[in-house]
């Protein structure tokens, strides 16, 4: 499989294959699992808790079967344990710990969870992202050959990397759509088929579409007053559909197009990928575009609250960070450590930013609001 994450502000992605455990009918799905913490200040039972926390996610993650583990998108362990107490509920029914020891200052279980698939795929998708954008848009070629990944999906990962999107190019992905499935779900609008990519890829906003080639002209042919064409010509035709939806919730259309190009070439195959290349151009800002437009208006204000700042100065050193933080637009002080700020993101991912600054202490969040501590900024 060949995956592509690319995003400002992320540190590093892991990607695992497991397979999805859960199937849709199954109550439970038996999961191992496992999961550490740092022990602070010698407080070996509190450690052990974390530790069992992070292993009924890990759980979670296995029986949907993600291939981006949310842990290395939110990297703080503080910020990764308010998710966990906010998503996790209900989700892991009864586990067992089958192995905890201590290694240095850091605490680790190994967990046999019994998960029930329909809530951890929700907990699941409450973690998915607006600036996150899986994209499968196979191109099949006059002979009948697909290629999953092709210069129309090449042009569009690059152009929307570019602007910080985090992009996943799923082909080669076994479990992903067939180019007639793909067909199917475009002609009745019906994308229920689509939800395992959110759940597998952590991302809200997904492309799907398929390329058409037909030759239109071939070398040596009579083109009228005794002249020949001397190449091959190929059309290339696609149609796409831009889906998007929040969490659980239904997916919804927020682009969609009919865009076609034509190629030339030595041979009927180099025609037709000059013209899938040509479809590029057309195409990729016009996604884009639209992509930018949904997070635009899907954006919300959050409010950050930060106790004990009483200066200015330090005030502005963190209205200065905020507007730094990636996809936070609109950023406006209200007050000594009181700020809006606009966001097209799960509140989860502001309240991980802010808690990367050093001298920021998270107490607590929830979809509207983050409230930090100012514990003081090292010079």
């Amino acid at each position: 499989m060949f995956i592509r994450p690319l995003f400002a502000g992320i540190l590093f992605c892991i990607f695992i294959t497991v397979p999805a455990l859960a199937q849709e009918g199954k109550k439970n799905a038996p999961v191992e699992a496992s999961g550490e913490a740092a022990i602070v200040e010698g407080d070996v039972p509190s450690a052990k808790l974390e530790a069992i926390a992070r292993a009924k996610w890990d759980a979670i993650e296995k029986a949907v079967g993600v291939e981006v583990k949310s842990q290395t998108i939110v990297q703080d362990a503080a910020v990764m344990d308010e998710s966990i107490k906010k998503k996790v509920g209900g989700s892991v029914r009864d586990f067992q710990v089958k192995g905890e020891g201590q290694k240095a200052d850091i605490y680790w279980v190994r967990i046999s969870a019994s998960v029930v698939p329909s809530s951890a795929k929700e907990a699941i998708a409450e973690l998915a992202r607006n600036t996150s954008v899986t994209v499968f848009v196979p191109a099949k070629f006059p002979d009948g050959e697909v290629d999953e990944s092709n210069a129309l999906v090449e042009g569009i990962v690059n152009s929307m990397a570019s602007q910080g999107y985090q992009v996943y190019d799923v082909a080669g992905d076994p479990h992903s759509l067939t180019i007639n499935q793909i067909e199917q779900a475009m002609k009745s609008n019906s994308f229920l088929a689509l939800r395992g990519l959110v759940y597998k890829y952590l991302s809200n906003v997904i492309l799907i579409g398929k390329i058409d080639t037909t030759v239109t002209g071939e070398e040596g042919k009579d083109i009228g007053g005794g002249m020949k064409l001397p190449y091959n010509v190929v059309t290339a035709r696609l149609t796409y559909r831009l889906i998007a939806g929040k969490g659980k919730g239904a997916r919804q259309i927020i682009a969609s197009g009919f865009e076609q190009d034509k190629g030339a070439g030595a041979t009927i195959k180099d025609a037709a990928y000059d013209a899938v290349n040509n479809l590029k151009e057309k195409v990729s800002q016009k996604i884009q575009d639209a992509i930018t437009k949904h997070l635009q208006e899907n954006s919300k204000k959050v409010k950050v609250l930060i106790d004990s700042v009483a200066d200015v100065n330090i005030n502005l050193t963190i209205k200065e960070f905020l507007q730094g933080i990636a996809w936070a637009t609109g950023v406006k002080e209200d007050g000594l450590g009181e700020f809006s700020v606009e966001y097209p993101e799960e509140t989860v991912y502001l309240a991980a930013s802010l808690s990367k600054k050093k001298g920021l202490k998270l107490i607590n969040f929830d979809d509207f609001n983050v409230k930090m501590r100012y514990i003081g900024f090292q010079k």
